[in-house]
């Protein structure tokens, strides 16, 4: 009878080992408990945590970057069109009414770029659009950089997540080749335990 229960108990433990082997194997994961590492689940969690914020950010960064694309694009309609009114200038039609069309078209473009549109002729519109156009390429440089450090910092934070929790894929397999033959040796290691209890009780019958 002590055999078989030393059996019985042995077989729960390699059936336990075997869970966790499944468990690694289809998760991918080392670490899916605190019971598995504490302090590692501790340390990987904070890691991801690390890296799903990053990775906020670089989207955050982007947006940033692209909107002040976009503010450029106009502001080069207003540059387009400030040109046209220096043109105009040159020719002495600053009274006509394509002046003034023009004139407008430029305080359209520059607002829309988030300009002032204050500029009353080619000078003062070239100068307020070159200040804002110079705003935008710090404000696009820079998120351009801050993309690329949190981006970095993402992959790092991902990495380390990933080798703190992260299974052995190959030590699992054969873990749970392992574990399966323990099972079936135990299985009818145990088998046999009850058959010779068996055995014992007939002889005092």
């Amino acid at each position: 009878r002590s055999t078989a229960m030393q059996a019985s108990r042995q077989l729960g433990v390699t059936n336990m080992g075997l869970q966790k082997a499944i468990q690694r194997l289809t998760t991918g994961k080392r670490i899916n408990s605190a019971s598995d590492d504490a302090a590692g689940l501790v340390a990987g969690t904070t890691a991801e945590a690390n890296a799903a914020n990053a990775s906020q950010k670089v989207i955050g960064d982007n947006n940033n970057y692209f909107a002040a694309q976009s503010s450029d694009g106009f502001l080069q309609e207003a540059t387009n069109q400030a040109l046209r009114l220096a043109e105009l200038e040159g020719s002495g039609n600053t009274t006509s009414a394509e002046y003034t069309a023009v004139l407008g078209l430029y305080t359209a473009a520059s607002t829309a770029g988030g300009g002032t549109g204050a500029g009353t002729d080619s000078t003062t519109a070239l100068t307020e659009i070159n200040a804002q156009r110079s705003t935008l390429a710090a404000t696009m440089a820079t998120n351009q950089s801050a993309a690329n450090m949190d981006g970095i910092k993402a992959e790092g934070q991902t990495s380390i997540a990933d080798s703190i929790m992260g299974a052995d894929v190959g030590a699992e397999t054969v873990n749970l080749t392992k574990y399966q033959i323990l099972m079936q040796a135990g299985t009818s290691a145990l088998s046999n335990a009850n058959q010779a209890s068996q055995s014992v009780l007939k002889l005092f019958q």
